[in-house]
């Protein structure tokens, strides 16, 4: 063998243990960016979510001195109003009420009482205007909320299903 052919033969083993190591430096790149990649998606969708999820409805009693009445608490904790509300409600017999029905629902916290009058609800008022106790229903089956939807800021629709969980429409 001579000097030289031995010296080729390193060469090349040092190129393809070179490129070895490229193809190998690139699959782990590409992993690295693939999880980058999902946290910055996450993230995004935290952000799009970020006023949804301050947004909520529940079922409530108020208990005033001389009788108990129901309705509902619709609460957005954002910064922000929010867009045509929607929330449907059941009654004491498990049956689908009028939804209320909100064009605007500036941050804070509003109850909103049954009602036998055309709208089927009360006007929304902020809970602490009330002297009397607004309590949630929280055993009954038969009376709670079946969905909510509205649109947030950013002009995203998002709906709420009657287990309250989130996701856009």
């Amino acid at each position: 063998m001579q000097l030289g052919s031995v010296a080729d033969v390193i060469t090349a083993l040092t190129a393809i243990g070179a490129l070895f190591a490229a193809v190998l430096g690139a699959k782990h790149a590409g992993r690295l960016f693939g999880i980058e990649a999902k946290r910055d998606e996450a993230a995004t969708a935290r952000e799009m979510q970020s006023q949804a999820s301050k947004v909520f409805a529940w079922v409530a009693s108020r208990i005033g001195e001389e009788q108990t009445t129901y309705g509902v608490v619709v609460v957005n904790s954002s910064e922000q109003a929010i867009y045509d509300v929607e929330v449907r409600v059941t009654d004491a017999y498990e049956s689908e009420r009028r939804p209320i029905q909100l064009t605007i629902l500036p941050p804070g916290a509003y109850y909103l009482g049954e009602s036998d009058e055309a709208y089927a609800w009360e006007f929304a008022s902020r809970l602490r205007s009330f002297d009397d106790e607004i309590r949630p229903v929280t055993k009954s089956r038969k009376r709670r909320i079946v969905g909510m939807s509205f649109r947030d800021s950013s002009n995203l629709t998002w709906v709420r299903d009657g287990e309250g969980l989130l996701a856009r429409s």
